[in-house]
């Protein structure tokens, strides 16, 4: 089978899944690069969709979102801009074309082609994870004897794509009873185009345990794969929106939680239950779940299990966490501890010191790290010392060291350790992709994570003229304008001019960019690690004000960054009202969410109401909007706020956009529809691309929007040397 061709002046690598040309190559997954060499091989014909979808997912149950996101894939790989000049051309209701000169390559020449492109085959690979635009660089490469391995500065690293590819060695300090493990092997477990999340070992470490989500990160199954073997086997037998799982140490019993459905329409509090199953029985057929916690409205997370007869969980009430000792013998719960000063993130458990480790957000800022004994009582509780400038309000999930007093966490998307007072000590694992979700094997010489890439670009949607708008539903293009192989988000107009911020994390990290006639320039300098969440102009379009790791900054086109001195944590920013100095933000006030309006000057505040708000907007009039959690409008009144019936079953996690009077949203049913205030009238505008994840700014009759491209989450093991 021909394992390299190429379309136009791009070389098409199928042995590396790869799309190259001159310096630069783009990794894609495999069901993408399916789609085009079907294409290829059927060149300048119209391929139907239901001739694709039969040929690259037979008998696989998809939608047909699932090929236009392989085709916007391609077309961002061929840098296409605009549909008149696309490689790939869209024909309305029939399918797709390639029109390019499609050129073979035989097996055995792939070298030589690549070397034409400037990528030696000694090459580092890139990995699925890491596509990139930019030349690969090329290792010195002699013939004499290898030099001896420096003790501290290379590293090994195996890619799942060029598995007998050995290029670099290298150590990682890795302190554990003061002996020092090195980083001796790295092997890719799963390379599918589905995402898999929070990977755990069995307790024997034959198995490993993991979350598989389809399409968008939604609905899921659990599955095991033989540590030795590689076989996977799908352990649920049905289709749920699951979380946090863990088995007990006799193999037998495997916890879960199981939610509402997350496709289903949100009209009441989440629903949420404790399921177990038969493990055993699941690795030879998928199992029905069994029901050990009735649904309740509280939710709950991270099941543990303490000994045969008693689960450890968390439990929210009243919207603060607790930690819960369940018991199957009576059904009875016990509280081992709850704080009022902060709120729980994550939870661990060590069976053989018989010690809990949680860390919390507090109020007054920070986080902390409370270390309990099994009954709950608080051995010790220390405040977490972050490394100089580095990010406060990351979500820290540790793990327990085998053998050790220390505890493990990734920071910054990278491993770190967490000492048992608190200090994080960063460690140098020179993986280029972010990692998350540490989990030992029983030896202690072996970790999974999960690494993974989110790629998102910054589109513009066009409103229709409502005058035109006919009773048959319109399909509304939404058109990319900036675009990198990593994260583009939260576009806003740039007041009085042409300019767009957006935030990007093209340099590795994510920043605060501009965009003015067609250039893009940085203009922040956040610490690396550091979570941009929103971004507003000031009217005079000559500041922004950013949401940077639930901290408030002001942010110059000088460069120039300050930090405001507001004592709680920014959960959300709405409005900024430059005349007034007033912000609408929701911030945390004693451990719960709340809607505010922020004095910029004294940095007081006055709470706006009690509701759970999800998002925000305010009018330029002083007209405010807001959408609780349960996905319901609401319209502040001086007395009470109203709320907006017309739009029930509208909402969803798109968020919305207002200008004046008038809202801008996306259903469920990914359809863009307007509100106006005054009017009360309601209107389809058309639908839209599902892959819109964000409305973020809206001017004149165009509306800016985050688009995603391609989501990749893959399981990794570390293997360590003793």
């Amino acid at each position: 089978m021909t394992k390299a061709y190429w379309v136009g002046k791009f070389l098409v690598d199928l042995s590396r899944n790869q799309i190259s040309h001159n310096q630069n190559i783009q990794t894609l997954p495999p069901k993408a690069l399916q789609v085009l060499t079907y294409l290829a091989q059927n060149s300048g014909r119209v391929v139907s969709h239901d001739e694709l979808l039969n040929q690259v997912w037979a008998n696989t149950v998809v939608t047909p979102n699932t090929l236009q996101r392989s085709i916007a894939q391609l077309r961002k790989a061929f840098g296409e801009t605009s549909h008149a000049s696309a490689l790939i051309k869209t024909h309305a209701k029939q399918g797709y074309s390639l029109e390019a000169e499609v050129r073979w390559s035989a097996e055995e020449n792939i070298e030589a082609v690549a070397d034409c492109q400037g990528q030696l085959s000694e090459a580092i690979p890139v990995s699925p994870l890491e596509a990139t635009t930019q030349a690969i660089p090329q290792p010195e490469i002699t013939p004499s004897k290898p030099k001896a391995r420096p003790k501290h500065n290379k590293w090994w690293w195996f890619s799942a794509l060029a598995a007998l590819l050995l290029l670099a060695v290298g150590v990682l300090p890795f302190v554990q009873q003061q002996a020092e493990f090195q980083l001796e092997d790295l092997r890719y477990l799963t390379a599918t185009d589905d995402k898999e999340y929070g990977a755990r070992y069995s307790p024997d470490g034959q198995y490993i345990l993991f979350h598989r989500y389809y399409e968008k990160v939604c609905t899921n199954h659990i599955w095991a794969k033989n540590a030795d073997t590689m076989q996977e086997v799908q352990l649920t037998a049905q289709r749920g929106t699951y979380s946090g799982y863990n088995l007990s140490a006799d193999g037998k019993n495997l916890l879960f939680v199981q939610e509402q459905d997350c496709i289903d329409p949100v009209n009441q509090p989440s629903c949420f239950k404790l399921m177990s199953l038969d493990f055993q029985a699941a690795l030879r057929e998928p199992q029905q779940a069994k029901e050990l916690l009735d649904c309740q409205h509280s939710a709950i997370r991270n099941p543990l299990w303490i000994d045969e007869q008693h689960i450890a969980l968390m439990q929210r009430e009243d919207r603060n966490w607790r930690l819960v000792r369940y018991s199957l013998a009576d059904h009875s719960s016990t509280t081992l501890f709850e704080s009022k000063d902060s709120i729980m993130l994550g939870l661990a458990w060590s069976a053989k010191r018989q010690l809990f480790a949680v860390t919390s957000v507090k109020s007054s800022g920070g986080q902390r790290l409370d270390l309990l004994l099994a009954d709950g009582t608080v051995k010790s509780s220390h405040d977490i010392v972050f490394p100089p400038g580095a990010p406060r309000y990351n979500k820290l999930l540790p793990e327990f060291m085998p053998d050790s007093e220390g505890l493990l966490l990734t920071y910054r998307g990278q491993l770190s350790t967490l000492s048992e007072q608190g200090q994080i000590q960063e460690l140098n694992l020179a993986l280029d992709a972010n990692i998350g979700s540490p989990a030992f094997h029983p030896d202690g010489n072996r970790l999974l994570v999960v690494s993974g890439r989110y790629d998102s670009d910054v589109a513009r949607l066009a409103i229709p003229d409502q005058a035109q708008i006919d009773e048959q539903t319109q399909d509304l293009d939404a058109r990319v304008f900036e675009r990198s192989i990593n994260l583009e988000d939260k576009a806003k107009f740039r007041p009085n001019g042409q300019g767009i911020a957006f935030v990007s994390k093209r340099t590795g990290s994510e920043q605060v960019w501009l965009l003015e006639n067609h250039d893009a320039a940085l203009i922040s300098n956040f610490a690396k690690g550091t979570m941009l969440s929103n971004l507003l102009w000031g009217k005079d379009g000559q500041q922004l004000l950013v949401q940077a790791d639930m901290s408030l900054y002001l942010l110059s086109m000088d460069k120039q960054q300050r930090q405001l001195d507001f004592p709680h944590p920014v959960l959300g920013l709405y409005n900024w009202n430059q005349d007034t100095q007033q912000l609408i933000a929701r911030v945390l006030l004693n451990d719960i969410s709340r809607l505010v309006s922020i004095d910029m000057h004294s940095m007081a505040f006055q709470q706006l109401n009690n509701k759970q708000v999800f998002w925000a907007a305010q009018s330029p009039n002083g007209t405010l909007v807001f959408m609780d959690h349960l996905r319901q409008f609401w319209q502040r009144g001086s007395i009470e706020d109203k709320r907006i019936n017309a739009l029930n079953d509208q909402g969803s996690s798109k968020g919305f956009v207002m200008t004046d009077e008038q809202l801008y949203g996306i259903n469920k049913n990914n359809q863009l529809w307007s509100y106006h205030l005054q009017s009360g009238a309601f209107k389809v505008l058309g639908n839209v691309s599902p892959d819109i994840e964000l409305l973020t700014d809206i001017q004149d009759n165009e509306i800016l929007a985050t688009l995603l491209v391609g989501e990749r989450h893959e399981i990794l093991e570390l293997t360590f040397s003793d």
